[in-house]
């Protein structure tokens, strides 16, 4: 367990790297290449051991560093039940195929945030279809992280849709993909909580709000 520098949690914990995407703008496969590590879906029972955080309501990243959609069944199922064991925190799920999460519909508890990654309107349209299978009993949410073209926040679906997290590129493209103001203003009138990274180029009112 981490301490993390994403500001939308607290902790990362990470039983699983990898992921066999090959996304532009993934930071995961460029830390595993700067450590020396292999970036096949792999378990790291070191990573799975790690002990929760001692105060309650931490918000823990499960998989800061790895693709759900590439988990085999035995490593859901053991990260599932140490979720389980922690009824006092929040563990948060994130994936560009939220179609897994019908997969394991009857499985997570709770306490388990069910996100989907979309940088694209396109993407945004797909995942809400999903993520509304999932609603009401969790709570889902878009991160649309990088944001790679104009969206219409009026298209994004509040039945389906509980949060939204906004940001920028990252990594060695932080300071060449950036994306123009217009993108961001309307997103300003959103009406479900709204995160708004600070990678952002933005100089009005932000909204750093996390869903109830």
């Amino acid at each position: 367990m981490h301490k993390t520098k994403i500001d939308w949690c607290d902790y990362t914990w990470n039983p699983v790297w990898g992921c066999l995407n090959s996304c532009p703008y993934c930071y995961a496969r460029a830390t595993a290449r700067r450590w020396g590590l292999s970036f096949e879906p792999h378990w790291r029972e070191r990573n799975f051991n790690r002990p929760m955080p001692k105060e309650p309501d931490a918000r823990i990243f499960v998989n800061s560093m790895s693709e759900m959609a590439y988990w085999k069944p035995e490593w859901w199922e053991r990260v599932i039940g140490r979720i389980i064991e922690n009824p006092q925190h929040t563990f948060i799920f994130l994936t560009q195929d939220p179609s897994i999460y019908v997969k394991w519909m009857q499985l997570p508890p709770r306490n388990c945030w069910l996100g989907a990654t979309a940088t694209t309107q396109l993407a945004v349209k797909i995942a809400q279809q999903t993520l509304a299978l999932m609603r009401p009993e969790w709570i889902t949410f878009l991160s649309i992280e990088p944001i790679l073209q104009a969206i219409d926040p009026a298209q994004i679906d509040t039945d389906a849709v509980r949060w939204v997290i906004l940001a920028a590129e990252t990594g060695n493209l932080a300071d060449r993909v950036v994306p123009p103001l217009e993108w961001i203003k309307p997103f300003l009138g959103l009406k479900i909580p709204l995160y708004m990274k600070r990678n952002i180029p933005w100089d009005g009112p932000w909204r750093k709000e996390f869903p109830a």
